[in-house]
């Protein structure tokens, strides 16, 4: 069966209107209907479920969501939704570019499966819901009226809200997982976090792993769709998004940042991966962003 994958750039592209780095809308909107179908997405994706029920597939295990629950999807997640008719919610997706803050980057790029598993299905009472879902229903109010202020009011409500979430599910859930007893994909990823401006070959990483490369890219394939190569080259490239769009530092102050050993491999880098240059991309990035 084939898996479909969705971007948030592929649906601005429909909609022929400039790409965001978020999207937010209600469960009642037809943009979800897509979500019936198994699908992974290169984006996060909230459900705030404010009344009815919604059966969502996550990976390979089935679960229902009820009033006053929480669901976070991970990038890369395989999924499916099933929405009741009466059920009421916002919905809110974001890129990974959007987290420059240390905190919600030591919190998220791992993506172990003991925060996963976590943030799939976050159970809260009444008071705790309320308060997270008033971020959200502030975010849906700006998102129907954007301006540039707005757009980065947006991006504070998302991180504030996903910190929320992180801290209630902590809450509620014991038994937090060290990073030896992880699965070798999160191990993969913890390990990619740390090393990635100076180590980008697949042999290094199996041989920290103990496994071979073929093992671990099976591994990455099943989790992702992609080889172990190419989510090392994406770590890459999200940071140079992010240095692009954030930092303030020119080209050459990047690439040797990175690793790169000059502006013109960072050049060659970029291109080989968007076909377009760093320039280009700060252009794109901009536009996105509003900066």
């Amino acid at each position: 069966m084939e898996i479909k994958n969705y971007t948030l750039k592929e649906y601005f592209d429909q909609k022929k209107s400039p790409c965001l780095s978020f999207h937010v809308f209600g469960l009642n909107d037809e943009f979800i209907k897509k979500d019936k179908e198994l699908h992974r997405s290169d984006y996060f994706q909230v459900i705030l479920l404010e009344q009815g029920k919604v059966c969502q597939q996550i990976e390979h295990e089935t679960l229902e969501l009820k009033k006053h629950q929480i669901s976070v999807v991970f990038p890369h997640q395989i999924n499916s939704l099933e929405i009741e008719k009466n059920a009421k919610g916002i919905v809110i997706q974001f890129d990974e570019v959007l987290f420059c803050s240390d905190l919600l980057k030591n919190e998220l790029i791992s993506y172990n499966n003991d925060l996963v598993n976590k943030l799939n299905h976050v159970v809260s009472e009444k008071m705790s819901f309320e308060k997270i879902n008033n971020y959200g229903t502030q975010i849906f109010d700006l998102f129907r009226s954007l301006s540039p202020i707005k757009k980065e009011q947006i991006r504070f409500y998302i991180k504030i809200m996903l910190l929320e979430i992180i801290e209630l599910a902590h809450q509620k859930y014991q038994g937090f997982q060290s990073p030896n007893q992880l699965d070798y994909f999160a191990k993969f990823k913890t390990l990619i976090e740390t090393n990635y401006k100076t180590k980008r070959t697949v042999t290094y990483y199996k041989d920290e792993l103990k496994i071979t490369s073929k093992k671990l890219n099976e591994i990455c394939k099943s989790k992702t769709g992609k080889t172990a190569l190419n989510i090392i080259h994406e770590r890459i490239l999200t940071e140079i998004k992010r240095l692009l769009i954030f930092s303030g530092k020119n080209h050459k102050e990047i690439a040797y940042e990175l690793g790169f050993d000059s502006p013109s491999a960072l050049n060659k880098f970029v291109y080989a991966k968007l076909q377009e240059t760093p320039t280009e991309l700060k252009e794109e990035l901009s536009r996105i962003y509003k900066y």
